[in-house]
Formats: structure tokens, C-alpha cells, sequence
């Protein structure tokens, strides 16, 4: 299967015959057909041979191509940018990715598909080898003998012919349950979608273990329902990455045969997920009040003209407006080239919010003074509030970025140790 990488915003030949470098018509329309379906321009035609990938960032997969797209990060090599993509999808999506589990040599030589795939087969190895989940089940049927409660109404109704028969109902301790079904339906479906043997034999080996398990279609596990407890909460993280990966399922109108797979990520959105998560990380233990996309609030009294911030901090009348940009700054120009409507935007913010500071927060890049942080303050001419333009270094470990997000919070260093001690 040919597989291509590219970044974000790049763009790439498309041929007329084969090529190993790159897509022909045939599997562009494929690819075309795939996002389609799922309602996301991941890239567009921009030429008579050409395509130009936009801000989403994952994989696109037919069935004879599959395309990486990777964001673009400075000074970073394919392998390394995976892995930084990765944490960042595992701190946005609460899926944190720990030290060993994916090395060097797998970001270098798999694509961002086959990583989380392994990812999630090596999680799931460790947890069936536990035991599966397994809860009670109510049945109702028609037996020979007693089991459970007998129901009155279906046996003097329907049964009242069949006197050999009992109606029963009755409770089952079973592993054939909704979470185990969607479990058993992804690694059916990612069996198919991985191209590497070992990832394939860990799968084989993990669905051995769901044979008490009904098989049943994406569409039936997706909309299965189940309650994560106190008990099973260990599937939590397993359930959410096996409900990501079915819905990335693209399925054709005929006969609903699979043809292919789209995971892909917007990247302001995923950037923002991940900084709301690393400030959650830094400010709840320290009673602030974070929320994202919102509070809701508007410009005028009678209503009109709603603001909703990316992040909004808070605690007693300390009030902190965070909104995060994926893109580059200029640093060659005197306000950086932040664009008009992004500072009105903020202006807006600290107008309706009585926020003391708002943060416009991009990724740091080659060219900025190092560390990251802080770069620009400016005061607003009413209100005493201030505009702040930052950075933060995506390719720095999670508790530097947390400390790094304490910093420029300007968070009490004294609320900080007390909470320590506290715990």
C-alpha cells in the first residue's frame, strides 16, 4: 500500500500513472471519497495536478493509499514531530501516553495510524489479561425449569398453552456486555487497518480473549450503552479511544463495505483541548475555576453580539482570558503581526469579562527569544487591563508545560507550596 507524508498546508503532485512518490488520480479520488464522507476537506485540489493539505492533521487511508498529515513544527524531523503529536492528542484527549510505550524507532518508522493503533492494542493486552469486564445482564426466556423470578403476566398470556414452559426472568453475570462489544469491534476493525504483522498477532491475541463476546457491526457498539464505575473505571481510556477509532470507519452506500479510515484532528482545535489541559492541570489544585468556551456573555445589555473565550480563568474577582491561535507571529514586526480583529477580539474580552489580563497563546517557534512564555505586554486605554502575547513550547514535556503555564498565569508561588503540603 502506498502511504505519503505530508504537512499541514503543503502541498503535492498528483500523476497520471504509477509513482512511488506520489498519488496518482485514481487514489486522490479515493482519498476525496473517504473525506468526503465524513464531511472534512483534510486537502484541496489547487491546481490541475495539484493538492494543498489544510489544518487538519492525522490520517487518511483508502484502500490501496493512506496519507500522514503532520503538523508542522520547527526544527523537528517526522519521528519526532509524531511523537509530539501523540502527547498532544493524549493530554487533549485525557489519554496520557507514558515513557516506553512508544520509542523512537516506532515514531520514526510508523505513521500516526499504526502508532495509536499499537498504542491501544498494548493497553488493552494488559487489561484482558486481567480478566475482562463483566456486569449483570436481565434476560427473559422461556425454560424447561425455574431460573430466577418467574413473570406472571407472560406465563398466564403467552405460556398459558404451553404449561411445560416457564416464564423467567433472570440475571446473568456475563462478559458479553456493551463495552466489551465495542472493544471487540475495534480491534476486529483495526486488524484490517494495520499494515504492521506484530501489531496484527497482538490483536489476534487479544480477540481470543472476547470469544463469550458477540460480534456486532460499528454502527450497534457505537450506540451501545454502558456505565464506566468505580469498578470498571480502569476501561475508561480504552472506551474512548475504541469509540475514536469507529468513527473514523468510512463505509460505502453499497452493502456497507469498508474502504477506508479518516482520523484527523483540527489542529486549532486540538491546540486548544491541549492547552485547556495543561491549564486545568496547573489551576484547579489551586481552587481556580477554569472553563472552556465560555462562560457565554454578550457585548450589549440587551444581548446581542455573544463572546465565548477558549479558556476562562477564575478565582474570587481574579479573572484571566485565555484564547489560543495555531499559527506564527512575526517577530520582525512591532505587534508581531497579530491580526486587528484577534486584539478587538481580546479588548472585547476584558471589556466583558473585567478580566485583569487576556492572553493571546501561540506555539513557540524558531526565531523567538528563548524560553517561551511571555513576549509582548501591552495595557488597554480603558478598563487597566492588559493584552499579552505568548508562547508555549509544544515539544516540551507535560510538567515543564504546567509549570510554564503557572508561570505565565502568574500564578501565587505561596498558594502553590501550601497546596503541596496540603497534599
Amino acid at each position: 500500500m502506498k502511504a505519503i507524508r505530508l504537512n499541514e498546508h503543503e502541498s503535492t503532485l498528483v500523476v497520471q500513472g504509477p509513482d512511488d512518490t506520489h498519488f496518482t488520480v485514481h487514489e486522490i479520488e479515493a482519498l476525496e471519497r473517504v473525506q468526503r464522507a465524513t464531511k472534512v476537506d483534510a486537502f484541496r485540489w489547487t491546481g490541475k495536478n495539484q493538492i494543498t493539505t489544510r489544518q487538519y492533521v492525522g490520517m487518511l487511508a483508502s484502500a490501496g493509499a493512506r496519507l500522514e498529515i503532520l503538523p508542522k513544527i520547527d526544527g523537528l524531523d517526522d519521528g519526532y514531530t509524531r511523537r509530539v503529536l501523540m502527547r498532544m492528542i493524549g493530554i487533549a484527549w485525557d489519554v496520557p501516553v507514558r515513557d516506553g510505550e512508544l520509542t523512537d524507532h516506532d515514531c520514526q518508522n510508523s505513521d500516526l495510524l499504526e502508532l495509536l493503533i499499537r498504542l491501544f492494542a498494548q493497553r488493552l493486552q494488559v487489561q484482558v489479561r486481567a480478566g475482562l469486564s463483566r456486569a449483570y445482564c436481565r434476560h427473559e426466556d422461556d425454560l424447561s425449569r425455574l431460573r430466577g423470578k418467574m413473570d406472571l403476566t407472560r406465563q398466564f398470556t403467552k405460556l398459558a398453552a404451553s404449561p411445560q414452559k416457564l416464564a423467567c426472568r433472570y440475571d446473568e453475570f456475563t462478559a458479553d456486555t456493551s463495552l466489551n462489544r465495542l472493544l471487540l469491534c475495534a480491534v476486529i476493525f483495526l486488524r484490517r487497518q494495520s499494515v504492521r504483522a506484530g501489531t496484527q498477532r497482538l490483536l489476534n491475541e487479544i480477540a481470543a480473549h472476547f470469544s463469550d463476546v458477540q460480534m456486532v457491526s460499528a454502527s450497534q457498539a457505537l450506540a451501545g450503552k454502558f456505565m464506566l464505575d468505580r469498578v470498571n473505571q480502569q476501561w475508561r481510556v480504552l472506551a474512548r479511544l475504541a469509540r475514536l477509532f469507529l468513527l473514523s470507519e468510512y463505509q460505502t452506500a453499497h452493502g456497507g463495505n469498508r474502504e477506508g479510515i479518516a482520523l484527523l484532528f483540527d489542529m486549532n482545535v486540538l491546540f486548544e483541548s491541549y492547552v485547556a489541559a495543561l491549564v486545568r492541570k496547573a489551576c484547579v489544585p489551586l481552587c481556580y475555576e477554569v472553563r472552556t468556551q465560555g462562560p457565554n456573555d454578550y457585548l450589549t445589555r440587551n444581548n446581542v453580539f455573544q463572546t465565548r473565550p477558549d479558556v476562562h480563568v477564575k478565582r474570587g474577582d481574579d479573572v484571566i482570558v485565555l484564547d489560543t491561535k495555531w499559527k506564527k507571529v512575526d517577530p520582525g514586526k512591532p505587534n508581531f503581526g497579530i491580526d486587528q480583529k484577534d486584539a478587538y477580539q481580546m479588548h472585547a474580552y476584558a471589556h466583558v469579562y473585567k478580566s485583569c489580563a487576556t492572553i493571546l497563546l501561540y506555539p513557540h517557534q524558531s526565531g523567538l527569544p528563548a524560553p517561551s512564555g511571555e513576549k509582548l505586554r501591552w495595557q488597554f486605554k480603558s478598563g487597566g487591563s492588559n493584552l499579552i502575547l505568548a508562547t508555549i513550547d509544544v515539544t516540551k514535556p507535560r510538567d515543564e508545560l504546567v509549570a510554564s503555564i503557572r508561570d505565565l498565569l502568574e500564578l501565587p508561588e505561596e498558594s502553590i507550596m501550601s497546596n503541596l503540603a496540603i497534599a
